[in-house]
């Protein structure tokens, strides 16, 4: 049995900003558990980027919206948001991760419900920086971010003009 993840988990997983959620996310995204049966049933652990996929995307992030020397601090508040909630929520995934061969099933739905209401809390946070962000920007910049917010989540890709 195949169960297909939700764009709203990828996007919850890779941080809800543009280029990242369109990052390549091959990689094994969940373990899988032998039932008694020897079948294999998906374990529901998003993926976390690697730092590196982390720090590319906020650099292709920080040229696609073309920051000037002005909006920098702005800009290094709102990516060190993104670094943060990157490092708690790798944390939380390993820990999660290490816990589930023990874990009873109430235990492990209630796991799962922890790590999506620490990653709800922590797009909380990112918004609140990137309003701040975006209150600065220059109006064409912020039509640029607007459509380029757009075509996460698997929407039509528009290209967004750098100006």
């Amino acid at each position: 049995m195949t169960v297909r993840r939700l764009s709203f988990l990828a996007a919850l997983s890779l941080l809800a900003t543009p280029a990242l959620a369109a990052a390549d996310t091959t990689a094994p995204t969940s373990a899988a558990t032998p039932t008694p049966q020897g079948s294999a049933v998906p374990v529901h652990t998003p993926h976390d980027p690697s730092p590196d996929q982390l720090e590319a995307h906020i650099t292709t992030l920080h040229q696609q919206l073309g920051i000037t020397t002005a909006q920098e601090s702005a800009w290094n508040a709102f990516a060190q948001v993104m670094r943060d909630n990157a490092a708690r929520f790798h944390d939380t995934i390993e820990q999660r991760r290490t816990k589930l061969p023990t874990l009873s099933a109430p235990d492990n739905m209630q796991s799962y419900a922890d790590l999506i209401t620490q990653r709800a809390q922590d797009l909380q946070a990112l918004n609140m920086a990137f309003r701040t962000l975006y209150n600065g920007l220059s109006d064409a910049q912020k039509k640029d971010a607007d459509v380029l917010f757009r075509q996460s989540d698997n929407h039509p890709k528009q290209a967004a003009t750098t100006h």
